[in-house]
């Protein structure tokens, strides 16, 4: 698939530009008249009859357009500690691939990465983006996932009244495997995934997990990275809702 934003198609009317123009015009050598898929990052998979090219732009028509296309049905939201390094890149191009539907990475009391600066936090959200997009595209999704800007764990647990069912992974030894938790029955719209730092959340973190009737979850005894423990929940989850059948 190739991505061009939902404001550049209008009236039948797509517009590719920048990197993913040249792409198509001198990698892959398209010619006037082929016929490309193209997502808008809104659910929509259009099929393209290409009308001008060049390594500047591409335009074409749109023959037919199918709606959320290997997509699930239910929508995931993963809060990942933040890590450092490229860490998270790893995160949002694995769960993107699998089927997430919006990130947004946090801050914990363990977390070995601190932001100070505004515009540093920014850069980052901006190079996840463009790690999601190639995501997108190499997993054939119509849709981009939203990445959220970086959050402090208190502010993502004011929010937990919009979703349907809140997990959070833990180490403790009242924490339950997820078939216990999830009931595939009940179809759920919107999932809550909370994934602390490598030391994993603290007491008084879980406690407030608790009082927003965040279900603590257990991925086994042994300690995971982030990044492990990010993939892990989210292909447990999506099985379970059966979305990787």
């Amino acid at each position: 698939n190739f991505y061009t934003p939902p404001q550049k198609i209008k009236d039948d009317r797509v517009l590719i530009e920048g990197e993913e123009a040249f792409h198509i015009a001198k990698v892959l050598k398209f010619n006037k008249g082929e016929i490309i898929p193209v997502v808008d990052g809104l659910g929509n998979k259009y099929k393209v009859v290409i009308s001008t090219i060049s390594k500047k732009s591409v335009e074409g028509n749109v023959l037919t357009c199918v709606r959320k296309e290997n997509e699930p049905l239910v929508n995931i939201t993963l809060a990942p500690a933040l890590s450092s390094g490229t860490k998270m890149d790893l995160v949002i191009e694995k769960c993107t691939e699998i089927g997430v539907n919006a990130f947004i990475p946090i801050l914990t009391e363990k977390s070995f990465v601190k932001l100070d600066k505004k515009a540093k936090a920014q850069n980052k959200t901006n190079r996840w983006r463009k790690v999601a997009i190639a995501a997108m595209k190499q997993s054939l999704r119509s849709y981009l996932p939203r990445i959220y800007e970086i959050t402090e764990f208190e502010q993502i647990l004011r929010k937990t009244h919009e979703y349907d069912l809140i997990l959070i992974a833990s180490l403790e030894a009242n924490s339950k495997p997820l078939r216990e938790v999830l009931n595939p029955q009940n179809k759920y719209k919107n999932i809550l995934i909370l994934v602390g730092p490598e030391g994993g959340f603290t007491p008084s973190e879980l406690e407030r997990a608790r009082e927003e009737k965040t279900e603590s979850i257990s991925l086994g005894t042994r300690r995971l990275r982030t990044e492990t423990a990010s993939i892990i929940l989210v292909s447990q989850v999506l099985t379970l809702c059966g979305e990787m059948s």
